[in-house]
């Protein structure tokens, strides 16, 4: 009985029914740094596909960075891509963080070893990030901290939703927040959706690398990056009505001879160690929850519509790094400064081939321009598939 519908949905486009709208979600996950791959890959689109509408935004991490920008920009698709992309080609580690100079953290770290009172660590992360909130202001038009264009956007009908992810660090939970439509069915104990206005705090708090960024007060709550425990990053985008999904990830798929390959020599060193469990919490989810749609897709379609419960196949589409950022990050190591420059030393990253950790932090112009490049290349290579997804 099943295999009658598909049928009968092409009769009914053969006699010149109206196909109807669909809802287009842009996903962004996070990787530091390594989302300036992400604005390579908008690039090649805004310069050479037609222009794509993307009703739903959503963003983790540093990806919010990039969502928040594309829903802000209240100017044309292409004139937005333009600025996110020279904003990341100029981003220097000095517009997002202050790093301590290694003496300086060695002499506060003896300090407090001597008090019982005190913690050995500073507890508010090892580097500061006024100069983020700084530019983000500036990038978004937000003097106040307050991101106004989105809800002009979502007024004028050029965008249904946004949604950014966070941690609360109070309660453990996942909480996304949305300014637009009303994100449903996505809630459980330890993932929630709050409606609200987006303001830079949020997207400072999505960005908040555990450790070594600061915490940010949201509500009498401290919120941290959004990726920690986020284990289906194209939920939001789901639950708020997407029918298919742009989702562009910073995490190379190797082969298995690559897989297989070791990245270091006798026992691991703790950069290895430290990057293998980032990549675990921030990157490789987006992965797994593609193949759960995926898989759920084939069920929907076995079923017929009226025993379907309310849902439906969501068209999805993952574009990926032709090349290992985080490879790619070892020739830019010895950039970083201060305490940064002092934890790389300490944990051994050059004793990996692949220091992931270092490409989370590896705000350097020489870095990103790089990764633009690389994004640019892969969406041409993928312009085919692109165009007919987009286009669907």
């Amino acid at each position: 009985m099943g295999s009658i519908w598909p049928q009968y949905d092409r009769l009914k486009q053969a006699l010149g029914a109206p196909k109807p709208a669909q809802t287009t979600a842009l996903v962004m996950s996070g990787g530091g740094a390594r989302a300036a791959y992400q604005a390579g890959v908008l690039q090649y689109i805004a310069d050479h596909l037609e222009t794509p509408h993307f009703d739903i935004i959503s963003g983790v991490s540093a990806g919010s960075i990039n969502a928040a920008q594309l829903a802000n920009d209240e100017r044309s698709f292409k004139e937005a891509v333009d600025h996110l992309n020279r904003g990341w080609a100029n981003l220097a580690a000095d517009d997002v963080y202050l790093a301590s100079s290694s003496f300086s953290v060695l002499m506060s770290i003896l300090g407090r070893s001597t008090n019982e009172d005190k913690e050995l660590l500073p507890r508010a992360g090892l580097v500061h990030t006024e100069p983020l909130a700084a530019y983000l202001k500036k990038i978004l038009n937000a003097p106040d901290g307050n991101i106004t264009g989105i809800g002009r956007n979502i007024k004028n009908g050029k965008l249904k939703a946004c949604a950014i992810v966070t941690t609360d660090y109070s309660t453990g939970q996942t909480v996304t927040w949305v300014e637009g439509a009303q994100l449903e069915g996505g809630e459980r104990p330890n993932r929630i959706s709050i409606n609200t206005s987006l303001k830079v705090d949020h997207i400072m708090a999505s960005t908040s690398l555990p450790f070594l960024f600061p915490a940010i007060p949201i509500d009498q709550h401290w919120y941290g990056d959004g990726g920690i425990r986020q284990a289906e990053p194209l939920s939001p985008a789901v639950h708020l009505g997407a029918d298919k999904i742009l989702a562009i990830s910073t995490r190379y798929s190797r082969t298995m001879a690559e897989a297989a390959n070791p990245l270091t020599s006798g026992y691991p060193p703790a950069a290895q160690i430290f990057g293998v469990l980032l990549n675990a919490i921030f990157l490789d989810r987006l992965d797994q929850d593609a193949l759960t749609l995926q898989r759920m897709n084939s069920l929907v379609l076995e079923l017929a519509p009226w025993k379907r419960q309310g849902m439906k196949k969501i068209d999805l589409y993952v574009m990926r790094p032709s090349r290992d950022l985080g490879k790619l990050a070892r020739e830019f190591q010895y950039d970083l400064q201060g305490v940064l420059k002092l934890i790389a030393r300490g944990l051994g990253s050059k004793d990996t081939a692949s220091p992931d950790w270092l490409s989370m932090i590896l705000f350097d112009p020489h870095y990103t321009s790089k990764l633009i490049e690389i994004g640019y290349s892969d969406a041409s290579t993928k312009r085919d598939k692109l165009e007919i997804f987009l286009a669907k």
